[in-house]
């Protein structure tokens, strides 16, 4: 009776919603896939929606593989809540700080394409980091190498720090990503490079500079050309044209102290050529996320072909270094034998997460385009929502999707088992 009672409500829900639509944005055919079970299927969908009804999250969508097949893939809830319109799998999606683990994966090919170094000084690509200072205006002991930028070891100030969010500052500037680059160059470092971890988004701003100037071209065209047109990420961009900009999902604050959602203006498109955070300004999708996953999922091969060298794509998963649970990339969970880690993930602020569990071959993208806001001065009794919850995303992995995934592992496994034995 409950189950009945459930689908009325979102039945009648989602009509009322969508019975004003005009037809181009009524939610497309779900994409068939090979279906999780039954139970699983109806467990995953009713939590996407109850969730969307609880104001916990105002739209997403996941998509889910298992063994290079795709077994979920669905949108839910709202891309804008006022005007009704609704989040589908197909919606295009700010993918934040996602932008790193395709950067670094970019990085890791011209590296082995021989185009440039991981572990030389940076200042060999761009003359003015041979200037970086600390904090305490002596040198560092060392020059950050294009190794530690990705790794978040280079020293640079973390994005947590006052002022290490420059991005916010100098887009919709009309400066290019070098203009930008030497500008950072000039920003004390509070750390010697190589001795802690720092989350720094700038070290991914060099990276990006270092790209155009191995590659000979605007960081736009080196990663189309070197990385999305090869894999078929066609709908990925740090520029998406206005017509992809009206299909995007719209960022929403979910308020703390309320807990109601507030959309964020929009913000101009910036054209080509002018700066945009590279560690965090990808346009992308569920199916192209998907493809650049599977790309790791098959140790660098793809359609076939070995794309980026085994043993240089593994290295992205090794975590000896500083910031141990953080490689190339990639957050690392659960080194296996060989050290390298067993699962590979990232989020973004904008409500991302995607991962891929390298042991039962699993790969999952989960977007939302909302995130909590901080109210760092409201005191905790005025909070509705209390500072140490959990984003929606990682919750919903922990309690929904990992178990779900277990659950189809070991069905697989005991299917196996009973073949092998006849």
């Amino acid at each position: 009776m409950k189950s009945v009672r459930y689908f009325v409500v979102i039945l009648c829900c989602f009509s009322v919603a969508t019975s004003s639509l005009p037809a181009e944005n009524v939610a497309a055919p779900t994409e068939k896939t090979d279906f999780l079970r039954s139970p699983d299927h109806y467990m995953l969908r009713k939590h996407l929606d109850e969730s969307v009804l609880r104001g916990e999250v105002p739209g997403g969508a996941v998509l889910l593989m298992h063994d290079g097949k795709k077994i979920f893939k669905e949108g839910f809830g709202f891309r804008h809540i006022k005007h009704a319109k609704p989040f589908t799998a197909e919606t295009p999606f700010h993918v934040a700080s996602i932008s790193k683990p395709i950067i670094a994966t970019l990085v890791v090919k011209l590296a082995a394409e021989r185009r440039l170094d991981l572990d030389r000084p940076i200042d060999t690509y761009l003359h003015e980091m041979s200037d970086l200072l600390l904090e305490s205006g002596e040198a560092p002991a060392t020059l950050p190498t294009l190794r530690q930028c990705l790794s978040h070891t280079a020293g640079f100030r973390s994005d947590y720090d006052k002022g290490g969010r420059p991005w916010l500052r100098y887009r919709h500037q009309g400066m290019t990503l070098a203009d930008v680059v030497a500008r950072e160059a000039k920003m004390p470092m509070p750390i010697n490079p190589g001795e802690e971890f720092s989350y720094s988004g700038i070290g991914y701003d060099i990276a990006g500079r270092i790209i155009e100037l191995s590659t000979g071209h605007s960081l736009e065209v080196a990663i189309q050309t070197e990385l999305f047109e090869p894999l078929g990420m066609t709908h990925s961009t740090y520029h998406p044209d206005e017509d992809t900009a009206k299909q995007m999902a719209d960022f929403y604050w979910l308020w703390r102290s309320d807990g109601k959602f507030r959309r964020k203006l929009n913000q101009p498109l910036i054209p080509p050529g002018n700066y945009i955070s590279v560690g965090g300004g990808i346009v992308s999708t569920l199916d192209d996320l998907s493809k650049f996953m599977l790309l790791h999922q098959n140790y660098g091969v793809h359609d076939g072909k070995q794309f980026i060298p085994r043993d240089a794509i593994q290295e992205m998963y090794r975590g000896d270094r500083p910031g141990k649970y953080y490689g190339l990339g990639f957050m690392l969970r659960s080194a296996g034998k060989d050290g390298l880690a067993n699962e590979i993930s990232h989020s973004g602020s904008s409500g991302t997460l995607m991962w891929l569990d390298r042991r039962q071959q699993n790969i999952g993208v989960l977007v939302t385009q909302h995130r909590i806001s901080e109210g760092a001065k409201m005191p905790e009794s005025e909070k509705r929502i209390p500072i140490d919850t959990p984003t929606w995303q990682a919750a919903t992995k922990k309690e929904v999707l990992d178990p779900m995934l277990d659950r189809l592992q070991k069905s697989n496994s005991r299917l196996v088992r009973a073949q092998a034995e006849k």
